[in-house]
């Protein structure tokens, strides 16, 4: 066991404190916030490979169940299709959704990616059939289920974003 100080940075304020410096400098990065909606796009991807809890809280006993019949083997954070299930089969619908998925990993109508000269906005407008803002409740969680979170930055992503603005504003000066 490790005695002595211990130190933990938190990835989203170090980000958030290395983009405000890098705002103030004034230059124009929009080529570093390209790139790092694409650093962003790539490390999410492994968040919807996971077929296990790992992370997340486990689905509630009744979706897991109502998943594993409409959508065998689709991984965590993707969704099965809305479908009937009656005595353990199923009956209409079903099928894996891949929307939220989809519109992080790839480009899609739903996806969002705004880059600026210093501003980079990075997310989704998925929504289901009857309007719902589910990316919302999955990210944040809701009364019904806890936060799942699908887009964090992770100290990795954190430090590739931080050189990749820094390479950026030692190019421009």
């Amino acid at each position: 066991m490790v005695s002595g100080p211990r130190y933990d940075i938190d990835p989203d304020k170090a980000f958030r404190n290395a983009i405000a410096d890098a705002i103030s400098s004034g230059l124009d990065l929009s080529f570093s916030m390209g790139e790092a909606a694409r650093i962003i796009k790539k490390d999410s991807t492994k968040n919807f490979i996971l077929k296990g809890a790992g992370k997340y809280t486990p689905l509630s006993a009744a979706y897991a169940e109502r998943k594993s019949i409409l959508a065998p083997g689709a991984p965590m954070l993707v969704g099965a299709k809305p479908g009937i299930v009656q005595g353990g089969r199923k009956f209409i619908g079903g099928g894996i959704s891949g929307r939220l998925r989809n519109s992080i990993v790839d480009k899609t109508s739903d996806s969002i990616i705004r880059i600026g000269k210093n501003t980079l906005e990075v997310g989704t407008s998925a929504k289901s059939k009857n309007g719902f803002a589910y990316p919302r409740a999955i990210q944040n969680g809701s009364s019904k289920m806890p936060a799942r979170k699908f887009l964090f930055f992770s100290r990795a992503m954190v430090k590739q974003i931080m050189n990749t603005i820094n390479a950026d504003v030692a190019n421009q000066i």
